[in-house]
């Protein structure tokens, strides 16, 4: 097997091409690109020039990949040299320096620096992150603000209705993704229905931490230094009690039950459903021009984190076998009932990463609604169109996306219950 692919390796970057770079640097200011000198700019021969609005500034930035476009009124590298590569940048976005990487950023988002910010994330419309921010698979809803040093990988997050009642995550959070097998889960706070900013918002203290996967629901509260380890209700204060230590036998081969652990992860991929189905049927029916190809970019991000859902469960269905050989080998029998949970994920695997990976037949969105989002003013932009929806319309959205993300969540149940 090969050595992985180290993707800061100068074999990765873009070739080095001076005079190139020159002109085409030349080429986007004749358009009207601020762009701050070609000492502090290099603009990769594969990016396509027509992807970079006029009004735009690179003040210190690489851009490399025939995917990336960046918006009107954005500004890359305000705090430090930006490394975009194939991502899709709204308009007025402002992002500091660090690595940005197959990433979908809507408009009006601001990322303030030394980001490592990687493919499967999407960063919805007025989100802030502060500096210091760690994503990958990470799904931030319109609005959602971030504080700094986190690692939020593998996560949903929505919640809040404007950027003065918003979620939040304070400084030092993490989302703990990876378990001590070496199996990835992912973690959701809100659901699909925070898009339409009609929720309450979710509060998640500083140096706190996820152990996913767990689901925090709107109105939760989760106190700083927390650890959370279990699913928190709506419009709940979740405050770590103090923990005695505990050391016991520890088999990574030996998994236990895994029924709740596959269930939330069926929750969460039918938020995802929820959420593409949103994009499919109402941001892109009447999207501007301009809003087409972030969109469609966006589906793209929410597709790979479904793919990466799937791909997780399929992997740890893998090792069950070897976790049945070793339960036989416990005295007592106290194995039994994860014997029998694993003997039923190992006979309907296929049918598990169907339930995940491929959606159910479409579920037409409410017309009344559609009308109703429909004649808002679009100029205003999609964040307004859906604040000022009538209640009628949210409500019958609320119901559609709740209803296409249950479905997965359902289907996933009816495997255990056989």
């Amino acid at each position: 097997m090969g050595k992985p692919t180290d993707p800061y390796a100068l074999s990765n970057h873009p070739t080095y091409d001076e005079a190139g770079n020159r002109e085409r640097i030349a080429s986007l200011a004749a358009r009207g690109v601020d762009v701050w000198g070609p000492e502090r700019v290099y603009v990769a021969a594969d990016v396509p020039l027509g992807n970079i609005e006029s009004g735009s500034s690179l003040i210190n930035a690489t851009l490399s990949g025939p995917e990336t476009r960046v918006g009107r009124g954005s500004r890359i590298g305000v705090s430090g040299h930006a490394r975009v590569e194939n991502c899709q940048i709204g308009r007025d976005v402002e992002l500091g320096a660090g690595s940005y990487q197959n990433a979908t950023l809507l408009d009006s988002v601001r990322v303030r620096g030394f980001a490592e910010i990687r493919e499967g994330t999407l960063l919805e419309e007025q989100v802030d992150v502060a500096h210091s921010a760690a994503f990958k698979n990470t799904v931030l809803t319109a609005a959602v603000v971030t504080g700094s040093l986190i690692n939020y990988c593998d996560l949903f997050m929505s919640g809040g209705t404007s950027r003065k009642d918003h979620s939040e995550v304070g400084s030092g959070a993490v989302h703990f993704n990876f378990d001590p097998r070496g199996d990835k889960w992912s973690s959701m706070i809100g659901d699909a229905t925070g898009v339409l900013l009609k929720s309450a918002p979710v509060f998640v203290g500083g140096n706190s931490g996820l152990v996913g996967p767990v689901a925090i629901d709107f109105g939760a509260v989760i106190a700083a230094g927390s650890i959370v380890r279990r699913n928190v209700g709506p419009n709940c204060i979740h405050v770590e009690a103090m923990l005695s230590q505990l050391a016991q036998p520890f088999d990574p081969e030996r998994y236990t039950m895994l029924g709740g652990k596959f269930i939330q992860t069926a929750r969460l991929v039918g938020s995802l459903h929820a959420l593409d189905s949103w994009y499919e049927q109402v941001r892109l029916a009447f999207a501007a021009d301009y809003q087409k190809p972030l969109y469609y970019a966006a589906r793209r991000q929410i597709e790979r984190h479904i793919a990466e859902r799937a791909i997780r469960l399929q992997r740890i269905i893998g090792k069950l076998d070897r976790s049945i050989r070793k339960w036989e080998q416990v005295a007592g029998g106290r194995g039994e009932a994860c014997i029998r949970e694993h003997r039923v994920l190992m006979q309907n695997q296929e049918q598990i990463v169907k339930t995940l990976a491929e959606p159910s037949p479409p579920l037409p969105a409410p017309e009344q609604a559609l009308e109703n989002y429909q004649k808002q003013d679009a100029k205003t932009g999609h964040v307004p169109r859906v604040s000022n929806l009538d209640e009628s319309a949210g409500a019958a959205f609320a119901d559609w996306l709740r209803r296409i993300a249950d479905r997965t969540a359902k289907k996933m149940s009816a495997v255990f219950a056989t």
